[in-house]
This record gives structure tokens, C-alpha cells and sequence, in this order.
């Protein structure tokens, strides 16, 4: 087994693969002028290759022998030539990378008859991973959104609203910085090294509900009667605010609110 790297820009994963591991891409060459094209091959991670590494979705790397070689032109030039669809639904280095990894991590793309070799066809690459590319978009975008809301001006905030939304918009941005400013407040002044926070830290444990974005909206639109006591103890501990003040400032916040101001900061 050796170890193999994949790198997201400056996330880095080491993963064991076979020595012999190696993805390549079935295509029909279509410069060919041949009457019958046979299907070829491009490997793209030879038994040399030690590592996969793409830089903002637009460029793409490989590690050949311990050094990394920048294919990004090559492997472009590459996609867009024998893509048979490509006027209709291009495929991305991005795309081609998420094939690797699928093959590296998951043993996806094994070729038939071979337990080393993993293969996928260049026309599979955009049917399975464009979708994929498109929701981790959306993702990324609603993220933004909320940075935008928690790190820009009240007043940046609402000259972005102007052309873009109405006055009750305005309004809602104006009441989520207010409903910030109360919770601020509520807080008690500890300091974060206090041996306060460290003790409380080795008591507490993570509560599965709030393992992810989807069970915080469902739970960020619910009363505080409602909630799981476990969550209510994490939400208590967090805050440090008396149960009764923290049940009345979650029932006069819409959810929205709770969700990016109240919850933001939990697991």
C-alpha cells in the first residue's frame, strides 16, 4: 500500500491505495478519420502517481515521482476535444477530479475484470458529477449570503437591499442586527481561557441533532418548548444565559434569526 494525497487547495487528505492502483479515461478519439474509431485510453493516475491536487475548480495538478506537475492545459484541452457532448454540457477539471477521488476513496469506476484498474468513461463524467457541481454551488452561494449578513454593515446591507428588495426586507435585516445586539448582552462577560469554560467543556458532548445545516433550519423553526432537552442544555451552556431569559429572546425571534445568529456556532 502507499500512501496517496488529495488536496483541495489547502485542505490536505492522505488515503492508502493499492501500489498498483490506476484511473484512466475511456474516450473515442474524434479527430480520428478512420471508418470505424475504436475506444481509447488516457491514464490519468499511473502506479507512479502519488497525489491529485485542484486549485479553485481551474487548475488541477498531479504528483508524478514526488514532484507536481501542473496538467491543468493538457487535461482542458483534453475534455473539451473528445467530450462528444460538449457543445451541450461541458465537463470541468473540477468534475474530473471528483471522478479521481470517487475512484481513489470509494473504489467507484472499477474497471470489470480488474481489481487494480478503474476506469470511467468521458461521457459518464458529466452525466454523474454535473449535477453534483451544481448543488455544491447552491451550497456555497447560501453560505456567502450568510457571511454577508453577519460580516457587512448594517448600513452596507441596506444599501444592497435598496435596488434589490423592499422596505420589509430593510426591516428584517434592521431586526436581525437588534436581536444580535440583545443576545450580546445577555451573555455574561467570561473570559474564553477561564478554567470556567474548560471545566464546562470536558462536561458537555456534542448533541447529534445539530450535527448538520438541515436539522438546524427544522430546528430553528420550532418554540423553545419544542426543542430536544439536549439541545436546550447545549444552547444554555453556549450562551451561559438563565433558562427563562433564553426561552424568552428564542420565542421573539423569527427563525431565520435563530438560525444564523443563534445557532451558527453550535457543533
Amino acid at each position: 500500500m502507499k500512501e496517496f494525497e488529495i488536496v483541495v487547495n489547502e485542505e490536505t487528505e492522505i488515503i492508502s491505495v493499492n501500489d498498483f492502483f490506476t484511473f484512466s479515461i475511456k474516450y473515442h478519439n474524434l479527430s480520428s478519420i478512420s471508418d470505424t474509431i475504436t475506444e481509447s485510453e488516457k491514464i490519468i493516475v499511473r502506479w507512479s502517481t502519488t497525489g491529485i491536487w485542484l486549485i479553485d475548480d481551474d487548475e488541477l495538478l498531479i504528483k508524478e515521482d514526488g514532484d507536481w506537475k501542473d496538467v491543468s492545459e493538457e487535461f482542458s484541452f483534453f475534455l473539451d476535444w473528445h467530450n462528444p457532448d460538449s457543445a451541450h454540457c461541458s465537463i470541468s477539471l473540477r468534475m474530473l477530479f471528483n471522478a479521481v477521488v470517487d475512484g481513489l476513496k470509494y473504489n467507484k469506476w472499477k474497471t470489470f475484470g480488474s481489481f487494480h484498474e478503474h476506469s470511467i468513461r468521458i461521457i459518464e463524467i458529466a452525466q454523474h458529477y454535473r449535477e453534483k457541481i451544481i448543488q455544491e454551488e447552491q451550497e456555497n452561494i447560501q453560505e456567502k449570503l450568510k457571511e454577508i449578513l453577519l460580516k457587512e454593515s448594517f448600513r452596507d446591507l441596506v444599501e444592497f437591499t435598496r435596488n434589490k428588495s423592499n422596505c420589509k426586507s430593510i426591516d428584517k435585516i434592521r431586526k436581525g442586527f437588534e436581536a444580535l445586539d440583545r443576545l450580546n448582552n445577555l451573555k455574561p462577560k467570561i473570559p474564553q481561557d477561564s478554567q470556567f469554560i474548560k471545566d464546562k467543556k470536558k462536561q458537555i458532548t456534542k448533541v447529534p441533532a445539530l450535527d448538520s445545516s438541515f436539522n438546524k433550519k427544522k430546528l430553528a423553526k420550532k418554540k423553545w418548548s419544542e426543542l430536544p432537552n439536549s439541545v436546550k442544555v447545549e444552547l444554555l451552556f453556549e450562551y451561559e444565559i438563565p433558562e427563562e431569559e433564553m426561552e424568552k429572546y428564542w420565542n421573539g425571534t423569527d427563525y431565520i434569526q435563530r438560525e444564523v445568529y443563534i445557532l451558527k456556532d453550535l457543533n
